[in-house]
């Protein structure tokens, strides 16, 4: 059943989109004890953070508040293993506490809940129920390549495997990805 979309996308792309939340569980709290916010970040990147994630991380670098005022963002960048930058989003909760969280990281703990609401959304559009176990997507927690994270699906009734992009967007720290898009794309030979 899968194959009837399947077989359509090499000339004309579906691009499926869900609102919701993909939870980010990427996030710290962490008591700056009268560093500032930028260094008290830097310590939770190369700390607990990249013992969140599941990798390691280097050359943390943080922007200060513009205010120290609760509420008040800001932002926060890191380098992964494999090179890429790895970017955060924090928040000033305190005048002594700061909330950070990954924003462009799908946590390998998260990578089911994908495969599962890609079955979900991808199903309806077919006009078949898909198992999400014929959805691939990394074991690991992986930065996402802009805003996509490459994923596999496998039409059932074939065994032939295809590509799936995954777009997140519109991060929101404590709440996740408020926007994800499903886009199967091309046979892999």
């Amino acid at each position: 059943m899968l194959e009837m979309l399947i077989c359509r996308l090499p000339r004309r792309r579906r691009v499926l989109g869900i609102v919701g939340v993909l939870a980010a569980v990427s996030g710290c709290s962490f008591s700056i004890g009268g560093s500032s916010p930028a260094s008290a970040g830097e310590e939770l990147i190369e700390g607990e953070l990249s013992e969140v994630l599941g990798f390691e991380m280097t050359d943390a670098e943080c922007q200060d508040p513009a205010e120290e005022e609760e509420g008040e963002e800001f932002t926060c960048t890191a380098t992964a293993p494999d090179g890429s930058t790895v970017t955060f989003q924090g928040v000033l909760e305190t005048d002594d506490e700061i909330y950070l969280a990954a924003s462009n990281v799908v946590v390998a703990d998260e990578m089911t809940l994908v495969e599962e609401e890609a079955a979900v959304v991808l199903g309806p559009e077919v006009g078949a129920e898909i198992d999400p176990a014929d959805v691939d997507c990394p074991t690991e927690s992986t930065v996402l390549d802009g805003d996509e994270l490459r994923c596999e699906i496998t039409d059932a009734t074939t065994g032939e495997r295809y590509e799936l992009i995954v777009r997140l967007g519109d991060f929101v720290p404590r709440e996740g990805f408020e926007d994800r898009f499903y886009e199967v794309g091309d046979l892999i030979e």
